[in-house]
């Protein structure tokens, strides 16, 4: 996400969310938990199942705002499962496990189903849901990740989006494959992750089929339904991208966010000579006027038009550096739980310091520089970076704070071991870290005791000493 004012809207969207309290009683081993165990958001995911693959086949019907959905989740057990849940805000019509229509369910949030017979522990299952309803005039805990007006949808949300328009284990630390069929009225675009493997028209309507290479985390899985010019070809190092600018969001802003999104390319080969290779197929960026900030959507991040407003440059290429960094850190390597999240946005704002640097402006050395001098007693010292809490969890101080401790890590453990530690992390993990692994890892590569650096930098509540 971009470390922007616009950030501050959907951190206040999501403060609510604080208050969550998950199930107080044990559940029979039998039955799948509610929640996947992540104190910041108890209702987040589900127990007792892992997802291989979501199978997502929506229509949208832009006159109604109404969403028809049909999607085959695949998962293995952990587990004898008797019951098991799914994260889904639309209402479920009819819920089939392995080919046979089984009861289920639905509260606001969580769908109970209860297969025919126990699913063995280790079993493959397949699940199929159908469900319809008006995502956009659904808020849950006070916010809606789906936006409409009669020009446009679009699916799009951090901590989470999923449920507002398909069935999901809705936490990053159960990343799976995808298959994404989305279909609307012939004329209108519909856009998603990964590469478009086809467009099929049938009578009055028209399906895009899009088709992400790599597992993916949920919140990072989104669709835009609307007016958009679009423009695919290949960057100058032979990479597929694909853009869309939203239509009638005035000329100079127009210009400004095809100029912005242009620089992806070059961007994405300045971040690969420092992170290690690119770890999808495509690169892209969609611009839209529904969004209100920036997000990190896998393979193709969603920005806002006011990026691009009233621009002193020809083109906004920060937060192209902030959103495609992303690619690597929050995408490729996802958070095991989301107070680690100073690891996705410290890397994110660190990237666009360094392209700062690249264009000859502020330097790295500088804007950490800037940012120390804050004085000692400001409240962006005043809590620990490390577990921010789920009301700050997009606060300044964990990006800009987050940039700074890897600046200081870099001067601790020397440019050479901090780079090979950022790699390796992207590159030789399972996808999935949290800060305590990040850690062992540094300190492996450097052969250096770091507990005390990062409890200065990231645990404790007061400026640290240079």
């Amino acid at each position: 996400m971009g470390k922007l004012q616009s950030v501050t809207a959907l951190a206040a969207s999501i403060a609510l969310v604080a208050g969550i309290s998950g199930s107080t009683n044990a559940a029979p081993a039998s039955v799948g938990d509610d929640g996947i165990g992540d104190p910041y958001f108890p209702k987040y995911g589900n127990g007792g199942y892992r997802v291989a693959h979501y199978g997502i086949d929506v229509t949208y019907h832009p006159k109604s705002r109404r969403l028809v959905g049909n999607t085959v989740v695949r998962a293995r057990a952990k587990q004898r499962l008797t019951r098991f849940n799914l994260d889904l805000l639309v209402r479920a019509k009819r819920v089939r496990v392995n080919g046979k229509r089984v009861r289920f369910r639905q509260s606001k949030h969580e769908l109970v189903i209860r297969p025919r017979h126990a699913i063995r522990r280790g079993k493959r299952f397949r699940v199929r849901v159908a469900y319809a309803g008006e995502p956009g005039s659904i808020r849950w805990h006070g916010r809606t990740a789906f936006k409409t007006n009669p020009r446009l949808a679009l699916a799009a949300g951090q901590p989470n989006v999923a449920p507002w328009w398909f069935p999901s284990n809705d936490h990053p630390s159960d990343k799976a494959r995808y298959a994404i069929d989305l279909t609307v009225p012939t004329g209108r675009q519909a856009i998603s992750n990964g590469r478009l493997a086809g467009r099929v028209r049938h009578g009055s309507m028209t399906t895009w089929r899009w088709r992400p290479r790599k597992p993916m985390a949920t919140y990072l899985a989104f669709a835009t339904f609307g007016d958009y010019r679009i423009r695919r070809g290949r960057t100058q190092g032979g990479q597929p991208y694909l853009y869309a600018v939203e239509k009638h969001i005035g000329r100079k802003t127009d210009r400004a966010a095809w100029r912005s999104l242009r620089a992806t390319g070059r961007v994405t080969r300045f971040l690969a000579k420092r992170w290690g290779r690119y770890p999808y197929g495509q690169i892209g960026g969609v611009v839209t006027r529904r969004f209100t900030t920036a997000l990190e959507n896998q393979t193709r991040p969603v920005y806002d038009a006011s990026f691009f407003h009233n621009l002193k440059r020809p083109a906004n290429t920060s937060i192209i550096a902030h959103e495609m960094a992303h690619q690597w850190f929050g995408d490729a390597v996802a958070i095991r739980r989301w107070r680690n999240i100073w690891l996705n946005e410290g890397y994110a704002t660190y990237s666009a310091w360094m392209w700062s640097q690249r264009l000859g402006r502020n330097t790295v050395k500088q804007l950490f520089h800037y940012n120390y001098k804050r004085p000692a007693s400001a409240k962006y010292w005043r809590f620990k970076v490390a577990d921010p809490g789920p009301r700050r969890l997009f606060h300044d101080a964990v990006y800009t704070r987050g940039a700074m401790t890897l600046h200081a890590l870099r001067r601790t453990i020397g440019s050479k071991d901090f780079f090979a530690l950022s790699r390796r992390w992207v590159h030789r993990n399972n996808g999935i870290g949290s800060e305590r692994e990040y850690r062992r890892l540094a300190e492996h590569i450097s052969g250096k005791d770091l507990d005390r650096f990062f409890h200065r930098w990231v645990h404790a509540r007061h400026k640290p000493k240079l």
